[in-house]
């Protein structure tokens, strides 16, 4: 259980003006107090003032000079940009202007590469004809040895790669 507590204190009564509670210090029996601040102290502080405004004054001009070399940097970054935009926009109009020839000439390109793979495949086949001839040839010769094969006195290739023939001879 708690323990009961006392009724709290009156408060003190007002006081009158004519008593004071702390002592008058015209009549005090305290010591002189010494001077105020001496002058080398108000020197120190006059100086660390000046230090401390010199040094906000330099700060302000360092932070001007880095700025205004800063912008000047920028300035010129700003100019290049402009640069390359306005090329890559003239090389972009550029491209899709050859891309349209491009897909307009598309077909006279498949054209061209199927001639070009139509001609090599004429080529591999009468290379493959005249091997194939040879062969025969050989094989033939190796038959008939006292066998002669008479010809129409050219080797047997004309334009289109096909002999006009000959006989056998026993």
């Amino acid at each position: 259980m708690a323990r009961p507590t006392a009724p709290p204190a009156a408060p003190p009564p007002p006081s009158d003006s004519t008593t004071k509670p702390l002592p008058d210090p015209s009549t005090s029996t305290t010591p002189q107090q010494r001077p105020g601040t001496s002058g080398t102290e108000a020197a120190l502080t006059t100086s660390r003032r000046r230090a401390s405004e010199k040094f906000r004054q330099a700060e302000r001009a360092e932070r001007a000079y880095r700025a205004k070399k800063r912008s000047a940097a920028t300035r010129a970054n700003y100019n290049d940009a402009k640069d390359h935009f306005k090329q890559a926009r003239e090389h972009f109009r550029l491209g899709a202007k050859l891309l349209v020839a491009v897909v307009k000439g598309w077909p006279y390109l498949l054209r061209e590469k199927k001639e070009a793979r139509r001609l090599k495949g004429e080529e591999e086949k009468r290379k493959r004809a005249l091997e194939k001839r040879r062969r025969l040839d050989e094989k033939l010769a190796g038959e008939g040895e006292g066998e002669a094969y008479i010809g129409d006195g050219d080797d047997g290739d004309d334009e289109d790669g096909k002999g006009k023939g000959g006989v056998r001879v026993v």
